[in-house]
């Protein structure tokens, strides 16, 4: 671990340990309680206390906690600042005439009342993990920088460059086994751009991995550089962490699969941090993706479909391709002709209809939406198969509540289901993934799981490997 998480590391122990005894400062004068703060198993912290009658006449009760900030102060000098939004829950005792306790529970603080700070600064951001729920050493993204020693063959990191700025973005173990994942700009920056460009790279990996990270973040700004001494921190519990356990990418060995066939290069995952931070449709996109893993099939489809659909536009949208007659004066004229022809007709139709014909001559030269779904695959080189192309023209289905027709004589309805819920994902995530120079192998889920379930029922041993499809390709690759 680097020098500077070290001093990080124990600043952060000291925050969640709760040993430290603060003095609890409001907006009501004459009034400091003695109090403890501490991190809840939830990534919540439970600040303690006890308040006497006399404090409690004057207004320190449940509703203060919820409606006015407040301060905590250690004999070190130490301070979190807590406003009033960032507190979840609290109790209090019933019997407010002797002295009671009170708990409250707060999701997010900082150290600092002053915004200023956070301006023009250098300063990093810290996820804590639980290795146990995700393997950081076997994910979609190859590593080829190291924060350890170079001989020891051991890569936790990757440089990034989003717009001018150099960041570092690796992974490391603490002393008592937690994982963290850290970022680190190289240069300094503004909170507000910081925050953005980890919420794409947090989006990025989560997408390869199925493990979207963020439920607790610690970020840490420093202010003055000749002293590189902590300036201030703030600390975010938003519960959002998605474990699907269904990623994109197989981080597994095949005998005759390389690694930059299974991963993301450091490159490509670079080009697809900055998709992701220079366009928020594309990184909400991704976010769904992510969160679809961890959804049932039917759900899983309407959220493909809808996905295929933004991801086609976002490829398609300054292309003349979605036209079927491009030459604007050509397809003009053929309108201007059918129009007149329409008129003639003016004593035989209502008016209703001759507006309904008419809008439909103006909208002529659109594509089929199916073609427009498909034109993406053909503008990136990407073939698809005759099952991926009925999956896709059954999109519709999905997005309104309903089940394409079977016609499959293999798969039961079930079964169908989830193959189509899987590939409309994964025909989603090739696109992204294509569009950021990856040709290499995704996991075909819907295939492999409706595979593997039958092996179950039969009795048989389950393979440890997927049913793979090359992204240049259209046929599928089964490994053991």
């Amino acid at each position: 671990m680097l020098e500077p998480d070290k001093v990080v590391m124990n600043l952060i122990d000291i925050i969640e340990n709760g040993k430290p005894i603060y003095q609890m400062a409001t907006t009501l004068s004459g009034i400091a309680i003695e109090s403890s703060f501490r991190i809840l198993e939830n990534g919540n912290y439970d600040l303690a206390m006890i308040i006497q009658p006399e404090e409690y006449k004057k207004g320190i009760n449940l509703d203060y906690f919820f409606c006015k900030p407040f301060c905590l102060v250690t004999q070190d000098g130490m301070r979190i600042f807590v406003n009033n939004h960032n507190v979840v829950r609290g109790s209090i005792g019933i019997d407010t005439s002797i002295p009671c306790k009170c708990n409250v529970e707060i999701s997010s603080f900082k150290g600092d009342v002053d915004d200023s700070l956070w301006n023009n600064s250098r300063q990093r951001a810290y996820i804590k993990y639980d290795p146990k729920a995700f393997n950081a050493y076997s994910s979609g993204l190859i590593f080829d920088y190291t924060t350890g020693s170079k001989g020891r063959g051991f890569y936790n990191a990757v440089t990034l460059k989003i717009e001018e700025t150099e960041l570092l973005f690796y992974h490391e173990q603490t002393e008592n086994g937690a994982g963290l994942f850290v970022i680190w700009p190289k240069q300094n920056i503004d909170f507000d751009t910081f925050q953005a460009m980890v919420s794409a790279i947090i989006t990025a990996y989560g997408l390869l991995n199925g493990f979207y990270m963020l439920d607790s973040i610690y970020y840490f700004t420093v202010k003055d550089l000749s002293t590189e001494s902590i300036t201030s921190f703030y600390y975010e519990n938003s519960n959002a962490a998605i474990r699907s356990g269904n990623p994109i990418l197989d981080s597994g060995n095949y005998a005759d699969v390389s690694e930059s066939e299974r991963k993301l290069t450091s490159t490509q995952f670079n080009k697809l941090v900055n998709l992701f931070f220079k366009d928020q449709d594309c990184q909400r996109t991704g976010y769904l993706l992510i969160e679809a893993g961890s959804l049932n099939d039917t759900a899983k489809a309407s959220i493909g479909a809808v996905a295929l659909e933004t991801i086609t536009r976002k490829i398609c949208e300054k292309k003349s391709d979605t036209k079927i007659v491009v030459d604007s004066s050509l397809i003009s004229s053929i309108k201007h002709k059918l129009k007149k022809v329409l008129k003639e007709y003016n004593e035989t139709l209502t008016k209703e209809q001759l507006q309904l014909l008419t809008t439909k001559i103006d909208l002529m030269n659109s594509k089929p939406n199916s073609n427009k779904l498909t034109a993406p695959f053909d503008q990136l080189g990407i073939l698809l198969s005759a099952e991926e192309l009925e999956c896709i023209k059954s999109r519709n289905f999905f997005l309104h509540g309903n089940l394409p027709r079977n016609n499959s004589s293999d798969l039961t309805n079930q079964e169908l289901l989830s193959v189509m819920a899987n590939r409309l994902i994964m025909l989603s995530a090739m696109l992204l993934l294509k569009s950021v120079g990856y040709n290499g192998y995704v996991i075909d889920r819907g295939i492999t799981d409706v595979i593997k379930l039958r092996m179950v029922k039969q009795g048989l041993k389950v393979w440890s490997g997927n049913s793979l499809r090359y992204i240049s390709k259209t046929n599928n690759l089964n490994e053991d």
